[in-house]
């Protein structure tokens, strides 16, 4: 199977040279893409492993001493985790190959050097790399109820999660052009099928590692007043000539929101905010929230989408906030912009959001 995927913020995988992506490499597609299969597997009551612990090796004489008649159980009594059977483990290979083919991306803007976004107040700002934006086909290889999962997990990538790595600095938004050609695939598939399959999770949900339960996702349209709508966004003056070439295609806004939600509405009784923020220090921390770049949509409006994992704080009113399409506005210095959100916190509501994509 074949999906031809653009890019509708840049797009950053890694590479040879750190700092620089030469091309598309399928090693950064893959561990976003088991990222969110994990965190999918959890929300729906499943088994995911903690893959930083290596935690699942595949036990060959257990797999054949197993009494169990459906081949997953008897992968689970070998050893591996419902997404370890997917993705591949110690001593079993993954279920499926992604090849890149036809690249037609390219840096959004030339030479090496990163952005450099200082919102008002901020000495340092935040830095980012030029990415890679265009169009790409991947082609995925393997046995047929593995290229369904795939592709139903990239489905859920387009609507609301993010390829790649750097979803905090607002990367990795994609939109699949050949959707219309491939879904017909699914049809003798659903994620309640798959959930019916997953093993049960017994134990209680683990706080620390992402489930889809804890997640809150949003949507926010805009319809800018004209071209240069970005220009006089607090932080863009001395970036303005960069930003320039690329405007039409993609403004890099996270910077800005970031700002105003962690330094100007934050509360110190929502929790520590280095633990959802993150932090670039020697103990470095991983934000909880992504929010992507701007990027004009197929109506003539302007699109922002973002996510939020909230775990480890008070989720009601950080929800709020984030979810808080009045505050985008005044930050972006535009009008009459809406917010659409999706929360799913039980398996039910998960199952419906995932069976509706």
């Amino acid at each position: 199977m074949e999906l031809t995927i653009s890019t509708l913020t840049p797009l950053w995988t890694g590479g040879v040279e750190t700092g620089k992506v030469d091309r598309i490499h399928e090693t950064g597609i893959l561990g976003s893409l088991r990222w969110w299969y994990e965190a999918i597997v959890r929300g729906l009551g499943g088994r995911a492993c903690d893959p930083s612990k290596g935690e699942c090796r595949f036990d060959a004489e257990k797999y054949q001493k197993s009494t169990a008649t459906d081949e997953r159980q008897r992968l689970r009594d070998a050893g591996l985790c419902d997404v370890c059977q997917l993705f591949g483990a110690t001593g079993w290979r993954r279920r499926f190959r992604l090849e890149v083919v036809n690249d037609q991306t390219a840096p959004l803007w030339a030479g090496n050097q990163p952005l450099n976004i200082r919102p008002p107040g901020r000495n340092r700002g935040w830095f980012l790399p030029p990415g890679r934006m265009g169009t790409f086909t991947l082609r995925i290889h393997g046995d047929a109820t593995s290229v369904k999962h795939l592709l139903a997990l990239f489905r859920f990538v387009e609507r609301w999660g993010s390829l790649g790595a750097k979803p905090q600095l607002g990367y990795g938004v994609i939109a699949i052009q050949n959707w219309d050609a491939v879904k017909n695939n699914l049809n003798d598939w659903s994620w309640r099928q798959a959930a019916q399959s997953f093993g049960n999770n017994s134990s209680a949900p683990n706080a620390d590692l992402p489930d889809l339960r804890r997640f809150g996702f949003f949507r926010y349209r805009f319809q800018p007043p004209n071209a240069a709508w970005w220009s006089r966004i607090g932080g863009f003056e001395r970036v303005a000539a960069q930003v320039r070439s690329f405007a039409n295609r993609t403004v890099p806004v996270p910077p800005v929101l970031k700002n105003v939600w962690r330094f100007q509405h934050w509360q110190r009784a929502w929790e520590d905010e280095h633990t959802f923020w993150g932090r670039v220090a020697t103990d470095r921390i991983r934000g909880k929230v992504a929010v992507s770049w701007a990027y004009p949509s197929t109506d003539g409006s302007w699109e922002i989408r973002g996510s939020a994992w909230l775990s480890g704080v008070k989720p009601e009113p950080v929800w709020q906030l984030l979810s808080d399409a009045a505050i985008v506005n005044q930050t972006l210095g535009v009008t009459g912009g809406t917010m659409d959100t999706m929360r799913p916190q039980t398996t039910d509501q998960l199952l419906n959001v995932l069976e509706n994509l």
